[in-house]
């Protein structure tokens, strides 16, 4: 007020002048007061005071204030007298004026107004600092230039101006502080809150939500993502996305490290983005909202990025940045935390899983696992060793391991204590001892084990090899006994090799049964048992097992038992089949009163009678093949008689008949001729009958017998053969006599039945020796027999088996010709027919050969 006062004691010197100067005290007031409005906004303060000096003052007002870096000065209000002129200087005020250039640069520097013509620049001072510029033009009719006490008004406006602009700023400055305090204060609150619900997140994708739930709140932003660096460190996935559409978050699930949007580079930089004009969450150009792309650090390493995006353009200051780079610290805490928790909680789940394996692989094991102290103690006992020895768990867990026999319990001990010193021991045999008081062989692998706390301890694993050593033993047994079945072909020795294999090793006593022709069984050889002894158990049961091909077995025959003939106790059997080829030759028994036979022993049983019915078979086939080596060398020298006989008769008939045609010529004796033409008929026939034998043997071998079946009264076709006959039997004085029923026909092959009739009759005539031939035909129900009885040599009995086999007879050939294929060709073609033949003799009373044929 002292300054107003000295400067008014001025104004009086103007009393020309003194209604205007009150008019402008009037103004001060007037300023005073709008300043003084606590109500308005600095921005409408300089407003109203630019109005007052226009137009009183001058013709035009605007009021500069210094940029905050002092290089620029902003128009903030403005002023003129008439709209014209408002709008012609609108372009001047608009502009930004240089702070250190020109006459503003001087009036700033020195604090003293300054006038040009008719501009007037005043300086905008409050504190010793400046604010700004008053600037004011005048135009005409006004004076061009401003009066010192125009001046001297103009300044106190404008220190008054800048008194009310740095009081106003000093209000804006508190106020904002106590907004910024406030705003901290909240979001020091809202930070607590998050960090709390962090602190209980367990797992990444809560975290994820709970930072964007809690943090778009804590930043006011309108949408955020949170990315996850995958395990292969080459793309991140989406953990969680708020505020954003399906398609961006199907879009934004998957981020490449190598790309070029600002979550990739955040990621692979490091530190964050902070985005104006650039779509944050997808990279691409387009126009966007602001965003904050945050990197996730813990420990040096990235583990994601967290983006916040905002509706309006932002710009971030420091205490924001600070900010949101404080909560994504956190959440990257959090987010270590939640992996670190899901990576020992996976291990801890692993490691249950590999412990529960562990026990259901010991548990299931079929090998006996035990923990053992170094003093033999029992920690660790599986089911597989409860099964192997008999002990449960229960009984030996704490105590010394029983299994040990007391003899072998020494050198046990000193095996575990070589385990403890790092030996392992490698399949080590021992004999166990079951609970039951039996023996069990065992192979036992011991090494050492190092527990979390205490001494050392041995595990062992035991394997019972008693049923392997028994394999190992049957195998070896069979190796044996096929070299010894393989070394001879002779049937005799081989059944007796065959007999003795097994005793003593798996048996007392062993007999060797065979089936015969007529379909009985005779024990053919023995071995632990007196001569002429049958083994048990007995013929019924071998007949039993060569009938239906299966074995039988039985054990604990009481001493009582016909079945049993061992003398004292009880006693096991096994009877098995000796089959070949589809066939069963006979039996092997096996007799012991040691114990009772298992299935073990009756496959190894059934090995060796296949090995034995092999051996048989190969026997049987050397001497058939020896046989049939001797019966062909027989048959050659049979054939080659037999063939050269008729050749040589008829060669020395023809040459007898041609001797005597040369002798005699045209007078030659015509029943001379007669006789040798039917000598010569007769060795034709006889060599064709020959031929036809040796045909008739390659098409039954080669199974391509024919038969023609016809209606044929097989009475007429024996008095046919009978008749072709006659003469033989005349001239040899054998009576053939004939019984023949009438009507007796069927369906037959009437010419294989004339070649088995025809054989009938010859074989009579030749063995009959001069006695009567019997022939008689009979008719029973659907059959028909036919009976040739001679009263001749006969057969011996040993010799009846085998009569009707190729190549055999039952006289020598030296005195009886023939190749001995009539009689099986006959049983060949008889049977064919369904029919059977038998004969019925007696050495020296003759023969009856007798012939069924079914009539159909």
């Amino acid at each position: 007020m002292t300054m107003v006062a000295t400067r008014l004691g001025e104004a009086r010197q103007y009393g020309a002048r003194l209604p205007e100067i009150e008019e402008r005290l009037a103004l001060l007031a007037e300023a005073s007061r709008v300043l003084a409005d606590a109500s308005l906004e600095p921005p409408a303060v300089m407003e109203r005071l630019c109005g007052l000096v226009v137009p009183l003052l001058g013709s035009a007002c605007a009021l500069r204030l210094l940029s905050e870096d002092g290089l620029w000065l902003r128009t903030v209000a403005s002023a003129a007298a008439v709209p014209e002129a408002r709008v012609r200087l609108q372009a001047l005020f608009s502009q930004r004026v240089r702070a250190d250039e020109g006459v503003a640069a001087e009036v700033l520097d020195t604090g003293v107004a300054q006038g040009v013509e008719a501009v007037l620049v005043l300086p905008l001072r409050a504190r010793g600092r400046p604010l700004g510029t008053l600037t004011v033009w005048r135009e005409a009719p006004e004076p061009a230039s401003f009066e010192s006490g125009e001046q001297l008004l103009l300044q106190e406006l404008a220190d008054r101006a800048a008194l009310a602009l740095d009081v106003a700023r000093a209000y804006a400055s508190e106020r904002q502080a106590r907004q910024a305090a406030e705003v901290a204060a909240g979001r020091l609150a809202r930070l607590q809150h998050v960090t709390a619900e962090l602190s209980e997140a367990l797992t990444a994708a809560r975290v994820a939500e709970v930072v964007l739930e809690q943090g778009l709140a804590v930043a006011d932003a309108k949408a955020g993502a949170l990315w996850g660096v995958a395990p292969d460190a080459t793309s991140a996935s989406l953990l969680r996305c708020a505020g954003c559409t399906p398609d961006a978050a199907e879009r934004l699930k998957r981020m490449a490290l190598e790309g070029d949007s600002p979550v990739a580079r955040v990621l692979r930089e490091s530190r964050p983005v902070w985005l104006t004009a650039e779509d944050a969450l997808s990279g691409s150009e387009r126009p966007a909202n602001s965003s904050a792309c945050l990197p996730l650090v813990a420990d040096g390493r990235v583990l994601g990025a967290l983006v916040f995006t905002f509706g309006l353009p932002h710009g971030f200051d420091d205490d924001e940045r600070a900010f949101l780079q404080l909560v994504a610290h956190h959440a990257a805490q959090a987010l270590a935390r939640a992996r670190l928790l899901e990576r020992e909680q996976r291990a801890r789940a692993a490691l249950r899983e590999a412990h529960g394996t562990l026990e259901a692989i010991i548990q299931a094991s079929p090998t006996a696992i035990m923990l053992l102290d170094p003093d033999g103690t029992v920690r660790l006992w599986n089911p597989a060793a409860e099964r192997m020895l008999g002990w449960t768990a229960e009984e030996v867990l704490g105590k010394v391991l029983p299994a040990v026999p007391p003899e072998h319990w020494e050198a046990f001990r000193q095996g575990l204590e070589r385990a403890t010193r790092g030996t392992v021991l490698d399949g080590a045999p021992l004999a166990a001892r079951r609970r039951d008081g039996g023996a069990v062989q065992v192979a036992m692998w011991t090494g050492r084990v190092h527990p979390a706390s205490g001494p050392p301890q041995c595990l062992s694993v035991m394997v019972d090899i008693t049923e392997r050593q028994r394999g190992e033993a049957a195998q070896r047994f069979l190796a044996e006994a096929g070299g010894v079945l393989a070394g001879s072909l002779e049937e005799e020795e081989t059944l007796e090799r065959v007999a003795h294999l097994a005793v003593p090793q798996y048996a007392e006593a062993c007999g060797v049964f065979l089936e015969d022709e007529s379909g009985g069984v005779r024990c053919v050889a023995t071995a632990g048992v007196e001569d002429g002894e049958v083994p048990p158990p007995g013929l019924p049961v071998v007949e039993r097992v060569i009938q239906s091909g299966r074995p039988e077995s039985r054990s604990g025959l009481s001493q009582g038992d016909p079945a049993c003939a061992r003398a004292g106790g009880t006693c096991a059997y096994l009877c098995v089949p000796l089959r070949v080829r589809g066939h069963t030759l006979g039996a092997l028994t096996f007799v012991t009163s040691k114990g009772a036979y298992d299935a073990q022993d009756l496959a190894l049983a059934q090995e060796l009678a296949r090995r034995a019915a092999l051996a048989l078979d190969n026997a049987s086939l050397y001497r058939d093949a020896r046989q049939a080596i001797r019966l062909r060398e027989e048959f050659l020298s049979i054939a080659s008689h037999e063939l050269k006989t008729p050749i040589s008769a008829l060669q020395l008939q023809v040459q007898s008949l041609l001797a005597g045609l040369n002798r005699s010529g045209a007078a030659f004796d015509p029943e001379r001729l007669k006789r040798g033409l039917e000598r010569v008929d007769r060795q034709v026939k006889r060599q064709t009958l020959l031929v036809n034998d040796l045909l008739d043997v390659s098409r039954l071998s080669a199974g391509k017998l024919e038969l023609v079946l016809e209606p044929l009264e097989l009475g007429a076709l024996v008095r046919e053969v009978a008749e072709r006959f006659e003469q033989e039997y005349a001239r040899s004085g054998t009576p053939l006599e004939l019984s023949l029923a009438p009507e007796v026909v069927g369906q037959w092959d009437r010419l294989r039945l004339d070649q088995v009739f025809t054989n009938l009759f010859s074989n009579a005539l030749k063995y009959g020796r001069g006695n009567p031939v019997h022939v008689s035909l009979e008719v029973e129900a659907d059959r028909a027999r036919l009976r040739v009885k001679d009263g001749g040599i006969g057969i011996a009995k040993e010799h009846l088996p085998r009569l009707f086999h190729r190549f055999e007879r039952a006289v020598s050939e030296r005195n009886y010709g023939g190749f001995g294929l009539g009689l099986w060709i006959a049983r060949q073609i008889v049977e064919a027919m369904g029919g059977h033949i038998e004969v019925e003799s007696v050495l020296g009373e003759g023969s009856t050969f007798i012939v069924e044929l079914p009539r159909g």
